[in-house]
């Protein structure tokens, strides 16, 4: 690994022990182990911290806690035009690219064994990433897939956004499809620049002659989730449109202590804040549920995990006598059993059927 890989890494491995926002989790594949370092619930300031834009899905190859190679390096996290103080009082005239921004989830590829893989955000085995591997597969994709191998055994990740019926956030797309949104070089986190070549599989790129016009236009727009503007200086700027966030019901959520909490927990209060930007009262409503949300379930989280980590080689009745103790404070007992039995649950949805006012807080 390079200077700029060992550094990556260790700035993201410094974040995960700083508090219960940051973590990693290791996949094993074939004997080899995967450590994807991502985020939980995070705040604006907390994304401030050195490295922490970047964990988003960075994947490495490691051997113990030592990294073997950077595999995977998905898009660096950016936010909504004026959701937080980076994405204000822009100079909008600087906007030097601009494309639609795809409603679907983020995939990435990495090398194992030599052969080309798709990852989402967080995991190598999620339904997302197995399907969009599956579409890849196809015959009819031979020649897409070819191209994706070439560019990732030249150190690169392409990232791109799996859109499908089976996986429909908000719109409806009819044929599943991969669409490349970057080419990043692993060797130093930069970004190719797209060619022609690549046109029929990424996303669509607009080109207008005034883009602080058409920037104001994308609110009132219909049927497209908005788009994603590339600056002169390569900030990365989210701009959906009112339409797509009607759907979502956000507006009504920052009146309702209910909706606002569950709004936090579906990670959807960028676009909240990129709404109210210019309403005081709105904004310190979210920021104090924020704060109380984040915090909840980071918490959460981290104590139900370590705590299975560090029992689960013990039989069923020791791991639920220890685990009686230790949640005693908490609501959090079942959750453990459940990992204990390997049996599919939610944090958030458990805590959206928790909601009651002041019985976390």
């Amino acid at each position: 690994m390079n200077a700029f890989q060992k550094m990556l890494y260790e700035a993201l491995f410094s974040l995960t022990k700083e508090g219960e926002v940051f973590y990693f989790q290791d996949f094993t594949l074939d004997g080899k182990v995967y450590r994807i370092f991502n985020y939980r619930l995070a705040s604006y300031t907390e994304f401030m911290k050195p490295g922490a834009l970047e964990c988003r899905g960075v994947m490495f190859e490691v051997n113990g806690d030592e990294a073997v190679r950077l595999a995977s390096l998905p898009i660096a996290k950016f936010f909504n035009l004026n959701e937080n103080p980076s994405t204000m009082g822009l100079d909008l005239t600087q906007v030097v690219g601009i494309e639609e921004k795809a409603d679907g989830s983020l995939m990435s590829t990495y090398l194992h064994n030599g052969e080309l893989r798709l990852k989402s955000k967080g995991s190598l085995f999620s339904d997302q990433a197995l399907a969009a591997m599956k579409w890849l597969d196809r015959h009819a994709n031979e020649a897409f897939k070819a191209d994706l191998l070439t560019l990732t055994r030249h150190d690169n990740t392409i990232n791109l956004e799996w859109c499908s019926p089976e996986h429909r956030i908000v719109l409806g797309y009819m044929e599943p499809t991969l669409k490349v949104l970057n080419i990043r070089v692993n060797e130093s986190g930069v970004y190719h620049p797209m060619t022609s070549a690549w046109v029929p599989y990424s996303v669509q790129n607009v080109q207008v002659d005034d883009p602080v016009a058409f920037v104001a236009s994308i609110p009132s727009m219909t049927d497209i989730e908005g788009f994603v503007l590339l600056m002169a200086n390569g900030q990365r700027i989210k701009i959906k449109t009112e339409w797509y966030l009607s759907l979502h019901h956000a507006k009504d959520s920052v009146n309702n202590p209910r909706r606002l909490f569950e709004c936090i927990l579906e990670e959807g209060v960028d676009d909240l804040r990129s709404m109210f930007s210019a309403d005081p009262l709105a904004m310190r409503l979210i920021d104090e549920m924020q704060i109380k949300v984040n915090h909840l379930y980071n918490n959460m989280v981290k104590m139900v995990e370590d705590y299975y980590v560090e029992n689960k080689d013990l039989s069923r009745k020791d791991y639920a006598i220890k685990a009686q103790v230790h949640f005693k404070d908490t609501l959090y007992f079942g959750l453990a059993m459940e990992k204990y039995i390997n049996r599919p649950f939610s944090y958030k949805e458990f805590l959206k059927g928790k909601w009651r006012v002041g019985i976390f807080w």
